[in-house]
């Protein structure tokens, strides 16, 4: 019998058990595998993301697309509707409920109640399954492939293969500012900001993608009274998402037309190549042509461009922020198509302009955040440089290139999830570098095979496969919930082949 060891029980983790235990009923393999999902929390199905109970910290993406089934996308949205769907408070969003955006905790609830679902299959159908409420901590490779986990408090175990689905890494930058009370490296627990922040403290906040917006949501529910304001080198909010996006149909900018690039020219797409297709399908869908530099936010001031967000998401969005969207399913082919020299271009070049389009916050929370503004209670600066922590006055201050010193009572990191394998705070993550069973990959995460999602390293082994923001580099979209069940779907399916097959191979 083989044992599978999913490490992590957040979305990813859950999705992971969920997926294998109906391919081994399925497949009747109840005597060729057991499955072990070891999670340092209490509750399995929430991880950091979906654990939080702050009513404004919403999902990011439409309920029709969250559904924890791999080829059910809508499974959540029958689920909500069956629960109470737009009549919840928790539920936010002028459209029907397939277009609502709910609360992050209403979500884990919802992938708790089916991960207890698939518990109760299992034992039904005599599938083996074991929750370990622990942290692994270390991986050791032995003989015929066999990998002990050891534990935080329990005994190791001993896995055939090994699923790596860690959840939110937390970055480990400005470890020098820890032994300060008045530092918080993370935003998760929302707890902790609630325990730590006086409701007059002037607030900074490191970054100003989602996870900066979330932290202010925490911050509001919470009923600060303070001045907040946000730092980052470009000072971009995140665009704001309509509830119902317009639908674009692209005529330049698809697979086909890139794939006859690598047909007729022999090489990888390029990222110049890309791009002009984008402009083509943009202007073709405007009728016109754009001032391209006009759209440019950089640096710019953040409160003009969210009152313009605000007003075209009421209308349904703008041609920019849809074709992004419209994108949704096919960038990660696309990204995986071209080779790192682009990505890197693709990086430095357009990868914040992209962030913001595609990873856009829910209309409801993009109104709380001008409601800020314009109160004079927030404020987004650019250009930030430089962080230091004021001995004298036990303040931080925050210095840009313009020369100018902001200076705040407390301050958090949110500036998102850690990208590099060396950033990311995890011990077990930390032992596995040291160990070479990952190795790093310049763009971020580990490098992994992107068809089956195993790890690639020098002395890994081959059983060893990586999900979520481990793979951030080499996959795109790992933030999205939808695209990390479709992958996770790969790696259940190359899990259940080796173990279905092991006997007429070996």
């Amino acid at each position: 019998m083989k044992n599978i060891v999913i490490i992590g029980g957040g979305a990813c983790g859950s999705a992971a058990l969920i997926e294998i235990v109906l391919q081994v009923i399925v497949q009747k393999l109840q005597e060729k595998v057991s499955i072990h999902l070891i999670e340092r929390r209490p509750k399995v199905g929430y991880g950091l993301a979906f654990g939080t109970r702050q009513k404004s910290h919403l999902l990011n993406t439409q309920a029709d697309l969250m559904g924890i089934y791999a080829n059910e996308p809508g499974h959540f949205t029958k689920w909500l509707e069956k629960n109470g769907g737009k009549k919840r408070k928790d539920v936010k969003g002028e459209s029907d409920t397939s277009s609502a955006y709910t609360s992050r905790i209403l979500y884990g609830n919802y992938v708790s109640e089916e991960v207890k679902k698939t518990l109760k299959k299992a034992k039904d159908s005599g599938v083996k399954v074991k929750l370990i409420n622990d942290e692994a901590i270390d991986l050791e490779r032995g003989k015929n492939e066999e990998i002990k986990v050891h534990l935080k408090s329990s005994e190791p175990i001993i896995a055939n293969y090994i699923l790596l689905a860690p959840g939110t890494p937390k970055p480990n930058i400005f470890k020098e500012f820890r032994k300060h009370d008045s530092y918080f490296d993370f935003p998760w627990p929302s707890s902790r900001l609630k325990e730590g922040i006086s409701k007059n403290d002037h607030v900074g906040i490191l970054g100003t993608s989602l996870s900066a917006i979330d932290t202010v949501m925490t911050l509001v529910d919470n009923e600060h009274n303070g001045k907040v304001t946000l730092f980052s080198p470009d000072g971009m909010l995140p665009r704001v998402q309509p509830d119902e996006n317009k639908e674009i149909e692209r005529e330049f900018l698809t697979l086909e037309n890139i794939h006859r690039i690598k047909r007729k020219d022999l090489h990888s797409p390029k990222v110049k190549e890309l791009f002009r297709f984008f402009i083509k399908d943009a202007e073709n869908a405007e009728r016109d042509k754009i001032d391209w530099k006009a759209l440019n936010r950089d640096g710019q001031h953040a409160e003009k461009f969210l009152r313009y967000d605000i007003n075209t998401a009421e209308k349904g969005g703008d041609t920019l922020l849809n074709l992004a969207y419209s994108l949704r399913y096919d960038s990660s082919t696309i990204w995986n198509w071209m080779d790192r020299e682009q990505k890197e271009i693709f990086g430095k070049w357009l990868g914040r302009h992209w962030a913001v389009n595609r990873h856009a916050m829910p209309l409801y929370n993009a109104k709380k955040i001008l409601e800020l503004i314009d109160k004079g209670s927030l404020q987004i600066i650019p250009k930030n440089q430089k962080v230091i922590f004021n001995e004298a006055e036990k303040i931080f201050e925050i210095k840009t290139n313009e020369e100018k010193t902001y200076k705040v009572d407390k301050l958090i990191n949110a500036t998102g999830s850690a990208t590099a394998l060396e950033a990311m705070d995890s011990k077990l993550i930390s032992n596995l570098i040291k160990r070479e069973y990952l190795s790093a990959y310049p763009l971020g995460g580990a490098v992994i095979n992107a068809r089956t999602l195993q790890a690639i390293s020098p002395k890994g082994g081959e059983n060893i496969y990586a999900v979520g923001h481990l793979a951030n580099g080499m996959l795109m979209d790992v933030n999205a919930v939808w695209y990390n069940v479709k992958t996770i779907a790969k790696v259940a399916q190359e899990l259940i082949f080796k173990v279905r097959e092991h006997g007429n191979i070996y």
